[in-house]
Order: structure tokens, then C-alpha cells, then sequence
């Protein structure tokens, strides 16, 4: 080989080589800007339903502080306690139990939202106890109701306030 077909051969190559180291990069440039895409599709579809999975477990968590206000827990048990005594068991039961069902969605808010949540529970088990410590367990049912009834208008604000608020709080800031 001459130095003319060697000057020929790398004037041909040169160029081809150029070409193809650009198309090279241009395609990989375009691939990975195309997976960037994708891999934002992705996680903007997961927050949305992650999204929606958190506003229902809030929803549900609210519904959990109604039903454990003390009033609504009254009305589902005190029909079924002839005493006090039988009362006071029944309400903690209850407490327990909506708690235990609940107690999955802990998962989706914040700990300090959770926190206001047991809280919560917390003051009505001791309102209830309280309540229950200054009536004799022999007496009759509607007596202990009625004095839990008054030790909850005696408060400055119903002990499932607070969890309320912080979960609508949490709310608020999944769609603001």
C-alpha cells in the first residue's frame, strides 16, 4: 500500500468514522432521554395513586376519631351493659377494638399525625376510667353514661379534636 491509497483510505474512514460516532451518541442521547421520560411517568403515576391511598386512609382515620368520640361510643354500647361496671368494660373494649381495625393505616401519615391519633384514643381511655372511677361499678349504666357525658362538656375541646385537625392538616399539604 502506497501512501496515496493510505491518505485515500483515511479520508473515506475519517469521515465515515465521524458520522458514525455522532449518530452513535445522538441515538444514545435521545434512548436515555427517553427513559428519563419514562421513569418520570412512572413515578408520577405511583404518586398518584400512592396519593389517593393516603387521602383514603386520612378519610378513614377521621371516621375512626367519630366513632370514637365518646358520645357515638355511648350510643353503640349502652344498651348492651345493665351496670357500670359492665359499661366501663365494654367502652374500653370498644376503644381496643377500632383501634386494632384502624390501626393499619398508620402507615400512610406522617408519625406525628399517628401520634395525635393514639392521642386521642388515649384521652378517651382515661375519660372513661376517670369517669368510671367516681361511679360505683353496681350502679346503673346510664349513671356512668351520664357522667362521662358531663366530664366531656367540663373540656375545652373534644379529646379527638386535635387528631381531626392534624389530619386534615395532612390532608391539606397532599394537595397543596
Amino acid at each position: 500500500m502506497t501512501n496515496d491509497d493510505i491518505t485515500t483510505l483515511l479520508l473515506v474512514l475519517a469521515p465515515a468514522t465521524l458520522v458514525m460516532a455522532s449518530s452513535y451518541l445522538l441515538i444514545r442521547r435521545m434512548l436515555e432521554a427517553d427513559l428519563r421520560r419514562k421513569k418520570a411517568e412512572i413515578l408520577f403515576l405511583r404518586r398518584g395513586e400512592t396519593l389517593k391511598i393516603r387521602f383514603t386512609a386520612m378519610e378513614r382515620l377521621v371516621v375512626l376519631m367519630e366513632r370514637l368520640s365518646p358520645a357515638e361510643l355511648l350510643l353503640r354500647t349502652t344498651r348492651q351493659a345493665a351496670t357500670a361496671g359492665e359499661l366501663q368494660l365494654l367502652l374500653l373494649d370498644a376503644v381496643r377494638n377500632e383501634m386494632e381495625r384502624y390501626q393499619p393505616y398508620q402507615l400512610y401519615v406522617n408519625v406525628d399525625t399517628w401520634q395525635q391519633v393514639a392521642a386521642a384514643r388515649n384521652a378517651i381511655v382515661a375519660l372513661i376510667n376517670q369517669s368510671a372511677a367516681e361511679v360505683r361499678p353496681d350502679e346503673p349504666a346510664i349513671h356512668l353514661s351520664k357522667k362521662i357525658l358531663a366530664d366531656l362538656q367540663a373540656l375545652t375541646a373534644l379529646p379527638t379534636a386535635d387528631a381531626i385537625a392534624a389530619l386534615r392538616e395532612e390532608a391539606q399539604h397532599l394537595f397543596a
